[in-house]
């Protein structure tokens, strides 16, 4: 069995059994008809034998990993090993998604090894519509059936097929993930030895890609929505602490002028308002996304009332963000990489309290990189990791945070730390 999609098929007693048909547009406005298995075909066809029942089997426990929230990498993580138990042979998964730009990154996995993980997490891969297994599913909006990798033509058409080979997959299907009227992903299970995919396999996948679409689109916007909470609560947060700063600075000044000392008064308006000023114009004159503005702005007060200078660098410019990274992204990576600056260099001496921002590009790309003056990160503690942190009474959230957005803007982030400090650089370039 090669490169194949799934069409009708006789039912019990040879009658032909057709599921309801879906349309969606294609890629470029065509229609494309697109036959979703209903539950009655699909009981019907399995009679209750022992693959139905691996299928159902995986799909209580995927309800449940939704429910149970958390990180979206880890929800998909779940999904992608409950998918692997579906049908035998299949000890492998994966969840691709579609991103803004018509980019594929990959969104959970079980059982892929760390390199191609990171390949496919950094966007390296290269994978996008009509690529590769994954990008002909989405394409297509139907089942890629591969029984043989070393022998199918859409592996041997696809830009990266030596990844596959060293992977050491042997057979691979690809169905694509349709929560609505469009595609937004793909669910891959792989094979280390070549065998073909029965009809009734290829049938039972698909059914389970259908609810495995709601399941992942529902997780989709329980992580979108957490964190808009969590980017809206740390800008109320960095508002109040600025509000309660400008009010210590009222009742500074009132003191001053209660006292009669008006000269002393004058000068420490002077003062607050060159802090103010010289900050608010260079973000005027360079940053022209008004939420990145708005939170450097207010992160420069915060700072500023720990004794930390932050210093946006000269070489900032920022017109628009660009088309893979949203506002709420851009608060979570920006806001907690500012944070954790300011933690570094909190206990510094007062040379040291310092924090340097660059924040370029062009519309089309964008990189940011935060350095401080702390003393560095210690060796060998995986940072981006939740639950890793070096700082008492964290949780080890933040970075973790930070990851999991530069990932899903299909960015890539670095850090580099020694005696000095230590410089996080996040390139997202859409």
């Amino acid at each position: 069995m090669g490169t194949g999609t799934l069409g009708a098929r006789p039912g019990p007693g040879g009658v032909s059994v057709r599921g309801r048909d879906r349309i969606r547009p294609g890629r470029r406005g065509a229609r494309v008809a697109f036959r979703a298995v209903t539950a009655d075909e699909y009981l019907a066809l399995t009679g209750g034998d022992a693959q139905a029942k691996r299928a159902i089997a995986a799909m209580l426990p995927m309800s449940r990993a939704v429910l149970r929230g958390g990180p979206l990498s880890t929800v998909l993580d779940r999904i992608a090993a409950h998918a692997a138990d579906v049908v035998p042979g299949a000890d492998r998964a994966s969840i691709i998604l579609i991103e803004g730009g018509g980019r594929f990154r990959l969104g959970g996995s079980h059982g892929l090894s760390e390199r191609y993980k990171e390949l496919l997490s950094t966007g390296e891969a290269k994978l996008r519509p009509g690529d590769g297994p994954s990008g002909v599913a989405y394409e297509r909006g139907r089942p890629v059936v591969i029984s043989d990798v070393a022998t199918d033509p859409v592996i041997a058409s696809w830009s990266r097929r030596d990844i596959v080979r060293e992977e050491g997959y042997g057979a691979i299907i690809s169905l694509p993930l349709i929560p609505g009227e469009q595609v937004v992903g793909t669910l891959n299970l792989y094979r280390a030895e070549p065998a073909p995919w029965t009809p009734d396999q290829v049938r039972v996948l698909q059914f389970f890609a259908e609810h495995a679409a709601g399941a992942v689109r529902t997780a989709q916007l329980l992580d979108q929505r957490a964190m808009q909470v969590s980017a809206l609560e740390r800008l109320v947060r960095t508002l109040r602490e600025q509000t309660h700063e400008h009010a210590n600075r009222l009742h500074a000044i009132k003191g001053l002028l209660a006292l009669d000392e008006v000269d002393e008064a004058k000068e420490l308006l002077q003062v607050l308002e060159g802090r103010h000023s010289e900050m608010r114009a260079a973000l005027d004159a360079r940053i022209h996304v008004p939420v990145v503005a708005g939170l450097v702005l207010a992160d420069a007060v915060v700072a500023a009332q720990r004794g930390i200078s932050l210093v946006l660098d000269e070489r900032s410019a920022l017109p628009a963000l660009p088309p893979t990274l949203s506002d709420t992204q851009v608060v979570t990576i920006l806001g907690n990489l500012l944070d954790n600056a300011f933690d570094a260099v909190a206990d510094a001496p007062p040379e040291r309290r310092r924090v340097r921002l660059l924040i370029a590009g062009d519309g089309t790309r964008v990189d940011l990189e935060v350095a401080d003056g702390g003393p560095g990160l210690p060796e060998g503690v995986p940072i981006f990791e939740r639950g890793r942190t070096t700082k008492a009474g964290h949780d080890g959230v933040g970075l973790a945070l930070v990851r999991e957005a530069v990932s899903a803007a299909m960015g890539t982030i670095e850090a580099t730390s020694g005696p000095e400090g230590t410089t996080f650089r996040v390139a997202v370039h859409g």
